[in-house]
């Protein structure tokens, strides 16, 4: 959902696809996805070129350790997006601090000795990544708001809503799990941004006042250190309950035909 343009109304075109449950075999698929869509469709490896560790740090949890919690889309037998979910982002903290960053980080550490990073902005991602990541990240409550997702659709499924009814459907899953609260994290221009633009669009439209019951936002820098963007960016980070999101996801279908 992030942009560096005003949200506007997306043309309605004929959603022709089903969404379903992740099966092993979408692994891969999902994996490519989200290299393809990374850092706004302009692909992982302009970024950080071992494809292997951006797809485990971004994907391997979720496929692996709570693949109950996602959903691919697929539309003429191919899958052209996903939702991957957690419905305990403590329980994920553990899982990844236990099982799957030491990995990444050891072979990360021992590709660039030995010379197998050729493009220099994997080298500052690498280094933003160790020294700046976790100072940038604003604070969220995980036990009020233990719940979050991913969902990436390819451009082919755009303006079909896949992205809102993937995201309702996980909304279902969290109702039958009893979690009544989830949280998410946005990086967009300090001075205006899509998704800030569009939640308070939904506040206007429906004389809400309570949809976040929690925002938090810290300075971002990556774009400056590795792109060398120099607009002032944000890292946002929300919460609320499943309830009121359901609200805003089900008015930005409407909308906008996520």
């Amino acid at each position: 959902m992030s942009a560096d343009e005003t949200p506007r109304r997306t043309r309605t075109r004929e959603a022709t696809g089903t969404i379903r449950e992740y099966r092993p075999e979408d692994r891969e698929v999902v994996r490519e996805i989200c290299r393809r869509t990374a850092y706004r469709n302009r692909g992982s490896a302009a970024l950080f070129e071992d494809d292997e560790l951006f797809a485990d740090y971004w994907t391997k949890y979720y496929t692996d350790h709570e693949p109950e919690s996602c959903l691919v889309v697929e539309e003429d037998g191919v899958v052209i997006g996903y939702l991957i979910g957690c419905v305990d982002t403590l329980r994920m903290i553990k899982v990844m601090g236990r099982s799957i960053v030491p990995g990444i980080i050891g072979k990360m550490l021992w590709r660039a000795a030995t010379g197998r990073y050729k493009n220099p902005a994997t080298l500052r991602t690498m280094r933003w990544m160790f020294f700046h990541s976790w100072r940038e990240a604003p604070s969220i409550p995980l036990r009020k708001y233990p719940a979050h997702y991913h969902c990436n659709i390819l451009r082919r499924g755009h303006g079909k809503n896949y992205y809102t009814s993937t995201v309702l459907r996980f909304l279902d899953y969290l109702d039958s799990k009893g979690v009544e609260r989830l949280h998410g994290q946005i990086e967009e221009p300090a001075a205006s941004g899509v998704w800030r633009q569009m939640v308070d669009n939904y506040m206007v439209a429906s004389n809400q006042v309570g949809l976040l019951e929690l925002y938090a936002e810290k300075p971002s820098h990556f774009q400056r250190v590795i792109l060398g963007e120099q607009k002032p960016m944000l890292n946002k980070a929300w919460g609320a309950t499943v309830s009121d999101y359901r609200g805003w996801v089900e008015w930005t279908a409407k909308k906008y035909h996520m």
